[in-house]
């Protein structure tokens, strides 16, 4: 572990009883290093998160990749506009109902597909460096309990 002089917040988190002010911290300080590592892409974690859905499905609609991540449908018609503008993502109409718009990525959004990809296994390695691997499956189920139970608020 580091020492308090290089880590000034941890006394704070090692003294911490709620899991909710843990929750908290933990999302933003991951939120300022997707920030960091994305900058070169001109994307946020909220466009990387579009783009890492619309590469495990393509064609999916606006909608449909919003009730399927929580995501809020504004949020979702603004990062596709900044997507498509950059060239990594571009809008079909659907052949049967022309109201639904599909989402593709490009062949400039696929190159960045790796990339994008190691940037969030990194972020991942540093949350769960010093997890055994038990102890690392133990942790993704108690936070996907907690995210099911969020997902009922």
């Amino acid at each position: 572990m580091e020492n308090t002089e290089k880590n000034p917040v941890m006394p704070w988190i090692q003294e911490i009883k709620v899991p909710l002010a843990l929750i908290s911290y933990t999302y933003r300080t991951i939120q300022k290093r997707f920030a960091k590592d994305l900058a070169p892409y001109h994307i946020g974690w909220g466009h990387f998160a579009i783009l890492m859905s619309v590469y495990e499905q393509e064609g999916q609609s606006q909608d449909s990749l919003a009730l399927s991540r929580g995501f809020d449908k504004t949020m979702i018609a603004k990062s596709v506009v900044k997507l498509e503008e950059l060239g990594l993502i571009y809008r079909q109409t659907d052949p049967v109902d022309k109201r639904i718009k599909r989402l593709y990525p490009t062949d400039k959004g696929w190159a960045l597909q790796t990339e994008l990809q190691q940037t969030a296994a990194g972020i991942c390695k540093i949350l769960l460096k010093d997890f055994k691997d038990e102890e690392a499956a133990i942790a993704l189920e108690f936070l996907r309990k907690m995210a099911l139970n969020a997902s009922e608020m």
